[in-house]
């Protein structure tokens, strides 16, 4: 077993919350939204919304610890603590919006029953005990129930972050102090609702209206009980729908843009989790000089070099040579799960076949299953948008790319969607698209921009390489008949994830020509002929 790639495995386990946990405490990067989390406006939920992979349990999960080590009261509820099968196909969003208000009570009381709460004694003790033994049998039950909520509600008092949270390098510690200000001596019970989606299957039409009516019960939830502080945790494609179903509560979306807590995607952002866990590994092998010692703010190659073989490398089929740094980064889909999980198959490559680092032969020999993997996944995360995703990028193997490499111009794009759609059929939101329609060639670019696939990219003197890419957070009317003239100046590059995954779809598409008839033998061609003749 070589020590320095064991070591590295162990900083990258597996990219998820739940395996994370035993080091979350020394690679926790998410400050910013920490902040937002710990303080939403009095009256209001905040809704956490990302993709998935883009590190919302881990702030959630990491929140929770916060709040333990201060002993204020919180609780995390996951749709599986929300009993929905009193909510029939037919009602109104005003008669589920009742009804999850009522559930979530009763999921808050058995949340906390099932708890070791430590937090109530006395006349709050048997208030406690009471909500839960009454539950919603007596008429009162609400009542009670919020009344008990803000009874033991507590404030949050100046966390000395040094000795409950040691291992956090010494800048987040600060960042944090900084950041935890805002909910100091403000008293709060932390509801945390988490993978919201599942409470609802978006595929049936009307079913999007569901989350809208829990989101309406949680505000309402807060705006009742001032001393509840709640958090709702949404995927980005799922907060993407809400705003486009033509079925669901399209009005209410402006009421909750404002309530949003945007994660960070970004190329920077991925390098500083990538990084900063390249430091740690690096530092427990004594290999800064200082076993143990916390991250390192400077960024450099010293981070790499334990671990990885050179400088950088060639990925498959390419002859440019690229950092280590880049390689991993522009694979990433701008996700920390993705980046962590990549690292964590080079290493495990590496380390099976007896090399004492990462080499260029390893990161060839495992970009293109990696890629596929990510294209697998993709389809997964938006099966119920658009059910061909996947299909729809496999085309993109077949592009005649006459701006170099997987790059196309925007006349380009919209004559290959246009394809696309009159080939085969393309769900979009649960509608038929239509080749005539220019909304509709439109309407499935924009989902491929906003979900990744396709990258904008435009001139820039100001920039190094005389161009920027473009972020659909930022300009999200871009994709739209009406800004032509934008898009005429804009450039399309397929992510850099996908490509080695659609050149293996591209050799796969070449050797199947015609139909796969069978070849006749010498024999059975000579019995032929004497038949015919």
């Amino acid at each position: 077993m070589n020590k320095n790639l064991h070591e590295l495995i162990s900083w990258f386990p597996s990219g998820t919350a739940e395996g994370e946990k035993a080091i979350l405490e020394r690679v926790f990067v998410y400050v910013d939204e920490f902040s937002n989390v710990m303080a939403p406006p009095v009256g209001n939920p905040h809704l956490l919304v990302g993709s998935k992979g883009s590190g919302k349990s881990a702030i959630i999960d990491f929140a929770l610890r916060v709040l333990k080590q201060q002993s204020v009261p919180a609780t995390l509820i996951t749709p599986y603590d929300i009993d929905s099968s009193r909510i029939g196909e037919s009602n109104s969003t005003g008669d589920m919006v009742r009804v999850f208000y009522s559930v979530l009570m009763s999921s808050i009381a058995t949340k906390l029953s099932e708890e070791s709460t430590g937090w109530f004694d006395g006349d709050r003790a048997v208030l406690y005990r009471e909500a839960i033994a009454t539950g919603e049998r007596s008429p009162d039950f609400i009542g009670r129930m919020g009344k008990f909520l803000g009874d033991v509600a507590k404030p949050i008092i100046k966390v000395d972050f040094n000795s409950a949270f040691p291992h956090l390098s010494k800048v987040t510690r600060s960042e944090l102090e900084k950041a935890i200000e805002r909910s100091l001596d403000s008293k709060g019970f932390y509801v945390f609702i988490d993978d919201t989606d599942q409470i609802a299957s978006p595929e049936k039409p009307g079913h999007l209206n569901r989350i809208w009516a829990l989101l309406l019960a949680v505000r309402r939830l807060s705006s009742n009980i001032p001393e509840v502080k709640a958090v709702v945790s949404l995927r980005s494609e799922v907060w993407e729908r809400l705003q486009v179903d033509p079925a669901g509560q399209r009005d209410q979306t402006d009421h909750f843009k404002s309530l949003c807590v945007l994660m960070k995607s970004s190329k920077d952002h991925v390098e500083k989790i990538v990084e900063r866990r390249l430091a740690l590994a690096a530092a427990n092998l004594g290999s800064d000089g200082n076993a143990g010692a916390p991250f390192l703010d400077g960024r450099g190659q010293e981070h790499y070099s334990p671990f990885f073989e050179g400088v950088g490398a060639r990925a498959p089929h390419s002859e440019d040579f690229r950092s280590w740094r880049d390689l991993i980064l522009v694979r990433s889909r701008q996700r920390p799960r993705d980046a962590i999980q990549l690292v964590n198959l080079l290493a495990k490559r590496a380390e099976s076949k007896k090399k004492g680092r990462i080499d260029e032969e390893v990161f060839q020999a495992v970009m293109p299953g990696f890629s596929e993997t990510i294209a697998n996944l993709f389809g997964q995360e938006v099966v119920l948008e658009c059910p061909a995703a996947v299909e729809i990028l496999k085309t993109f193997a077949d592009v005649e790319y006459k701006n170099g490499g997987f790059t196309m111009s925007s006349e380009e794009v919209l004559d290959h969607f246009r394809k696309i759609i009159s080939k085969f059929s393309v769900i979009l939101y649960g509608c038929s698209l239509n080749q005539q329609k220019d909304s509709d060639i439109f309407e499935i670019w924009r989902f491929f921009y906003i979900s990744g696939v396709l990258n904008a990219r435009v001139s820039d003197i100001r920039e190094k390489n005389g161009y920027r890419h473009l972020d659909p957070e930022q300009d999200q009317t871009l994709v739209s008949k009406v800004r032509w003239n934008d898009l005429q100046a804009t450039l399309w590059e397929v992510n850099t994830v996908y490509r080695d995954f659609l050149i293996n779809v591209e050799k796969a598409n070449s050797t199947r020509i015609g139909l796969a008839v069978k070849r006749s033998t010498r024999r059975n061609a000579s019995r032929g002929r004497r038949r015919g003749s």
